[in-house]
């Protein structure tokens, strides 16, 4: 049977010799894998390179995200409310994904945070709120739960309108 495996990334290499080789890659700047492809050395250490890859860092706000969405937090919510935190998640997961957690205690993280909400709330302020309230809500579960020792999003004021020109844009 054969496996198309995606992402594989081929380059080809001219040796000192003259001979022409072909290394072989999980993806562009990820791991160099052994043997050739179609060998079941290949697939393994292909399957383990990805699996590696998409296993986020426990230290980072993707850990808490992804803890957050664990089934029995769900459960008892309707399907608008799941369809929305999800979405909200989405929004946060590549801004701040990465952000240690063990930098949260740090006054300059809530500056960060709301400075974000705040370019947010350009487009909607609204929209800006709930994803920001929705933040609140994960770090504060992480909060309780001592996955985390400080929550730089409790309490915060709502987005300011926002001022074009000589004009008050006041929507909400």
């Amino acid at each position: 049977m054969r496996v198309k495996l995606k992402g594989i990334n081929k380059v080809g290499k001219r040796l000192a010799d003259g001979q022409r080789v072909a290394y072989y890659y999980a993806w562009k700047g990820g791991p160099r894998l052994p043997e050739k492809p179609g060998s079941a050395e290949f697939v393994a250490a292909c399957n383990e390179a990805v699996a590696q890859k998409s296993q986020p860092k426990s230290d980072t706000i993707q850990a808490l995200l992804n803890k957050y969405q664990e089934p029995l937090k769900w459960q008892g919510l309707g399907a608008r409310t799941n369809k929305d935190y999800i979405g909200h998640i989405r929004k946060i997961e590549p801004e701040f994904g990465d952000f240690p957690i063990s930098a949260l205690p740090d006054r300059r993280a809530r500056a960060a945070f709301l400075e974000w909400r705040d370019k947010m709330a350009v487009k909607s302020r609204m929209q800006a709120d709930y994803v920001f309230a929705t933040f609140a809500s994960i770090l504060a579960w992480a909060l309780d739960r001592g996955l985390t020792d400080a929550n730089p999003c409790e309490k915060p004021r709502q987005a300011l309108p926002v001022r074009t020109g000589g004009m008050h844009l006041d929507t909400g």
